[in-house]
């Protein structure tokens, strides 16, 4: 996976997505799942779990929110259900807006 800079929201460039009120999107997700991917391609191939985004990631934000913010992003079919087995669920990105 790549990120083309060009086609990078603002609020990434400038660094300040955190600081915004509906922060986490699912947008601000897929953003950290794939700078992870570019980071280290032979440990993240594109797959996420709810367990690391609440342990690692977005460990300050409600379960609610995570799983929310997702569900756009399924809606939208950028990712889709790896596992639904509760404490088990995880994702795969099949799309990346941040490439094109």
């Amino acid at each position: 996976m790549k990120i083309n800079q060009d086609n990078l929201p603002i609020k990434y460039i400038m660094g300040i997505e955190k600081d915004l009120p509906e922060y986490p999107t699912g947008f601000d997700i897929l953003y950290n799942e794939i700078q992870l991917c570019v980071r280290m391609p032979d440990r993240h191939k594109g797959n996420f779990t709810l367990h690391a985004l609440k342990t690692y990631r977005f460990q300050e934000t409600e379960e609610s929110k995570l799983l929310e913010s997702i569900a756009d992003l399924i809606d939208l079919g950028i990712v889709e259900p790896v596992n639904t087995e509760e404490n088990k669920l995880s994702w795969k990105i099949i799309q990346n807006p941040f490439a094109w």
